[in-house]
């Protein structure tokens, strides 16, 4: 994986050079006084994640940015509302998911490098993390918790539209419109019971009941799973489309 992210980052910059050079010649136009910005995403924060961008102008309407995006690992947000769609079994409010997120992308503007509407390819890698308690009644009817441990690794790729808004001499406002991306995703999920061996008939239940459900579900791809006395592990590879945007980005211009 990382292997496959710095050759689409090589290809993503190579191209993005060899673009600049020929605009450059065509455009004749004037780069901007301050060539840099660091943003800071304003929309991410409703969601706890931490999302700061640096952008770069190469020639006067070639620019390019990357972007670093980070939720600490906790509770979900507005886990309270969500509770009482979640049912007994899982208490979201005890939920944790963790992230992180590195956007790569080059912009072309059609009148003048970070300034006005934009047009920006970009690649992605996501790493999400999950801990989740789930209760279950086991074969005495007495009820167990089963703690879920995922982790979700994601690369794609897309186009987004956008529009950068200068404010006074340093300041910006960068917003991203709409953008659709494709997606690969990597999980594995491991549930284990603490302080209680599952017999071989609850085993036996427990596969059967995994493996029917990844036989309905026509998303997951290559999947496995493994069971034991304290558990299951189960992994696979499933692809989405998906849209990006609606971000507003505060920046400051150097």
């Amino acid at each position: 994986m990382k292997r496959t992210i710095i050759l689409g980052a090589a290809a993503l910059l190579l191209s993005t050079s060899l673009f600049a050079q020929n605009d450059d010649k065509k455009s004749g136009g004037e780069m901007p006084e301050k060539k840099n910005a660091v943003k800071l995403n304003l929309t991410s924060l409703v969601y706890k994640n931490i999302g700061i961008q640096y952008e770069r102008a190469l020639t006067p309407k070639i620019a390019v940015a990357c972007q670093l995006r980070l939720m600490p690992k906790g509770s979900l947000p507005f886990s309270g509302s969500l509770d009482a769609a979640a049912g007994d079994s899982i208490d979201i409010s005890a939920v944790k998911v963790g992230s992180f997120a590195i956007t790569p992308e080059f912009r072309f503007y059609p009148k003048h490098v970070m300034k006005g509407f934009y047009l920006a390819p970009y690649i992605r890698y996501r790493n999400v993390s999950l801990e989740a308690p789930i209760k279950y009644t086991a074969d005495n009817n007495t009820t167990q918790t089963l703690t879920l441990d995922g982790k979700f690794s994601t690369f794609g790729g897309g186009l987004m539209i956008g529009s950068h808004f200068n404010i006074g001499k340093s300041f910006s406002l960068d917003w991203f419109i709409l953008g659709a991306h494709f997606s690969s995703t990597k999980m594995t999920l491991s549930g284990k019971a603490t302080g209680v061996n599952l017999s071989a008939s609850e085993q036996a239940d427990l596969r059967n009941e995994l493996n029917s459900a990844l036989s309905d579900n026509k998303l997951i791809k290559n999947a496995t799973v493994a069971v034991n006395s304290q558990g299951a592990d189960l992994s696979g590879k499933f692809s989405l489309v998906g849209l990006r945007g609606f971000g507003l980005n505060f920046g400051y211009r150097f």
